[in-house]
């Protein structure tokens, strides 16, 4: 082929390619595309886009591949910030490359979806589509097309409400002490011995008994070994259970115990037979056939006949009789008391004045009795400094999470972590920090980990757009997170009944979604009064859109 004829075969397919595109752009206004949903909207913090595009017959030239992008464009303080979709390549039918074919002479369609993480700014935005076409190595621009307007972020006005984990202080305004002792009798015996009042469970329930705490209560149980007749048992049972409280009362009446006369603090129990005693002391002993011994025990139900057989086992009875029988010839005495406590008044005055005068328990808990931040602050940075707890670096962080201070309760968590390890309360704070910063999994994941209330995961929930379960937990609730989650879930007549002006711009929204102009006004007005900065979120807030030109919309956001 000569020179001329290549030179014409070049121009020849550069001036169909040119008029292929040429045509394309010049009837790119035949182009339709269909959004889905038509106005954007946030949810999971994620703006999600679904488009159908047609092409009409003899328009998409057989060469060439259509590069088709989906973008958002805001303005902010009059710089624009393009914040673009996945790029979409649709070939005709002569081309490659393309993700979907379209015929020149029947033309055709696509489908497309992506989603994008949300930003604020894209509540003012405009959602476009620019496309080019290419054939061969020659690119036409075709033009853009506006698709709609902005994201509707309703989804993300979740308040950062959720329950900081700081509950831990295990303080008990009641505290039940006790101390015990055992009086052992002699077989069929009821007096008690002289030896047994020496003893040093005695002694120590003696010196207990000398606090003259006030009681509580004061319990006797007595026993019988499982040996001979069950009435006879049982009787000498009750025996030693008289002779117990009779020698109880008097010991307590001679150190002066609080309520050591009054009948109504003594629970008097005779058991008789301690067959429970039995099998435990068997299964703890080094009794030759344990198994045997159990398998009687277990299986005959007539006691004197099991008692029988199990004096019939006579290579091992007697160690039965010298090492198990002794041990359940007894009484027990439990005395309980109440452990003094120091008044709130006085707990809440130490802990600002002599925290080194406070048990960690008495610390951590007097900064439950302020809700002044810095004082709690106080409060908690005496518990680091006196004791290097994990819960006073712990619960400091949650008061820089009540102020919004973020980097210095991150940081305070890590402390924590490093000398508590993975606490329930920490994992839990970690949780809620990585929710407000969009990190949903990982909130998740610590959530999962600390075991976090059902309210917190409700409000994690309406963050990942399972409103659905989030509506579940609420219920009936009217608070803010409640009526959100439940508006979100396609509820229409619901109210948020708090007086704040986060509630009366939920039930502004509300009401614009149910065509009610009035209460939206109503609403608006009752939200900019309690805060100002509604008025410029009303202002762009896609909710709105219809009341843009409402003279009343216009006369409250100007």
């Amino acid at each position: 082929m000569n020179i001329s004829k290549i030179i014409f075969s070049t121009i020849s397919i550069l001036m169909l390619a040119s008029c292929g595109l040429t045509n394309m752009a010049n009837k790119y206004n035949t182009v339709n595309y269909t959004v889905t949903p038509t106005t954007l909207e946030t949810h999971g913090g994620n703006v999600a886009l679904s488009i159908k595009g047609d092409f009409a017959e003899k328009y998409f030239a057989k060469q060439a591949t259509v590069n088709i992008t989906p973008y958002l464009l805001s303005n902010n303080n009059g710089q624009e910030i393009i914040t673009p979709f996945k790029t979409i390549t649709i070939q005709g039918e002569e081309a490659s490359g393309g993700e979907t074919t379209i015929f020149y002479e029947t033309g055709g369609s696509f489908t497309y979806s992506d989603e994008i993480k949300y930003n604020p700014n894209m509540s003012d935005n405009i959602l476009l589509l620019k496309a080019s076409a290419k054939i061969k190595d020659e690119e036409k621009n075709l033009g853009e097309v506006k698709l709609g307007r902005g994201v509707i972020a309703t989804s993300t006005r979740v308040l950062n409400n959720e329950d900081l984990a700081n509950d831990n202080h295990s303080y008990e305004h009641e505290t039940i002490l006790e101390e015990s002792a055992t009086i052992y009798f002699l077989v069929n015996q009821a007096n008690i011995r002289t030896t047994e009042k020496s003893d040093e469970d005695i002694a120590r329930l003696t010196e207990f008994a000398k606090k003259r705490y006030k009681t509580h209560s004061i319990e006797i149980k007595s026993y019988a070994s499982p040996e001979g007749s069950v009435n006879i048992n049982d009787n000498i049972s009750a025996e030693r259970m008289k002779s117990t409280v009779n020698y109880t009362k008097r010991l307590l009446k001679s150190l002066k115990v609080n309520g050591a006369d009054d009948n109504n603090l003594y629970t008097e129990t005779s058991i008789g037979e301690d067959w429970e005693g039995f099998g435990n002391m068997i299964k703890t002993s080094t009794i030759k056939d344990k198994r045997k011994i159990n398998r009687i025990v277990n299986s005959v139900e007539d006691v004197e006949l099991r008692e029988q057989q199990i004096r019939d086992l006579s290579e091992i009875y007697d160690a039965i009789k010298d090492d198990v029988l002794p041990q359940l010839r007894k009484a027990e005495i439990v005395i309980r008391s109440f452990e003094p406590k120091r008044t709130d008044e006085n707990i809440a005055k130490l802990s600002t004045t002599h925290p080194d005068s406070l048990t960690i328990q008495e610390l951590l808990f007097s900064a439950t009795l302020t809700k002044d931040n810095s004082v709690k602050q106080t409060i908690f940075n005496s518990v680091i400094e006196l004791h290097n707890d994990w819960r006073g670096y712990n619960n400091l962080a949650c008061t820089y999470m009540s102020e919004n201070n973020i980097s210095k309760a991150r940081n305070l968590l890590s402390t924590a972590k490093k000398i508590g390890g993975e606490q329930k309360d920490i994992l839990i704070n970690e949780g809620i920090l990585a929710a407000w910063a969009g990190s949903l999994k990982h909130a998740q994941t610590k959530f999962s980990k600390g075991n976090v209330s059902e309210r917190n995961q409700a409000i994690l929930d309406i963050r990942k757009g399972d409103y659905s379960k989030a509506s579940r937990y609420f219920k009936n609730e009217k608070s803010h997170n409640a009526v959100l989650a439940q508006m979100l879930n396609g509820q229409k007549n619901i109210n948020c009944t708090e007086n704040t002006a986060e509630c009366h711009y939920l039930n502004a929204i509300i009401a614009a979604r149910n065509n009610n102009n009035n209460n939206v006004i109503t609403n608006l007005a009752k939200a900019i009064n309690g805060n100002p900065k509604y008025k410029k979120e009303a202002l762009v807030d896609l909710e709105f859109i219809n009341l843009r030109e409402n003279e009343s919309f216009i006369s409250i956001i100007k």
